[in-house]
């Protein structure tokens, strides 16, 4: 679920809580990412730093968001990944597509 979304300076941010698992009543983080995009944001950052948990819809939702940001030209960067989060990007291999940071200073310095 959505935190919150803000931005700091040119860059978006989207902060998120809590399990990943998709449903009717989980809004889609994607549509905040590509709504910015459309907008002409090019960087962003999702921070999962309060995220427990993410199944194959939140890893799909990660994909179309850094896929949107990506055919824009511009860059979207991951940050704060507990272990278990983290195990699942290593699984599926996204560890080596998404650029990821241990917090969001690093993630923004990144941008």
């Amino acid at each position: 679920m959505i935190a919150r979304t803000y931005w700091d300076g040119d860059r978006f941010i989207v902060a998120l809580v809590g399990r990943l698992m998709g449903g009717p009543s989980e809004g889609g983080f994607y549509d905040q990412i590509k709504r910015a995009a459309d907008d002409g944001c090019t960087k962003a950052v999702i921070d999962l730093s309060d995220v427990e948990w993410l199944n194959s819809w939140g890893v799909g939702q990660l994909v179309s968001a850094f896929t949107s940001m990506k055919n824009r030209g511009g860059a979207l960067v991951l940050c704060g990944c507990r272990p278990k989060v983290f195990n699942v990007l290593q699984m599926t291999r996204f560890d080596s597509i998404f650029p990821l940071h241990p917090d969001l200073d690093s993630a923004l310095a990144a941008l």
